[in-house]
């Protein structure tokens, strides 16, 4: 496994843990909403950072290559 694929297995770890995590699966809200619709969503929104990072990772890796 290369170093940038790691970035996205962050948010695809959290979101295939989350009905198993006790703070997340519970009663209760996080800013007015349930939490593990908060848990989710935040996560899905960490993709784009997360392929952002491994896009320029790759490019990086890409470009030594070249020389």
């Amino acid at each position: 496994m290369r170093s940038y694929h790691l970035p996205p297995i962050i948010p695809v770890i959290a979101l295939v843990l989350m009905p198993f995590l006790p703070f997340v699966n519970s009663t209760g809200l996080w800013l007015g909403l349930p939490k593990m619709l908060v848990w989710g969503a935040f996560w899905c929104l960490m993709f784009t950072p997360a392929l952002l990072l491994s896009e320029r990772m790759m490019a990086r890796v890409g470009a030594g290559d070249d020389e």
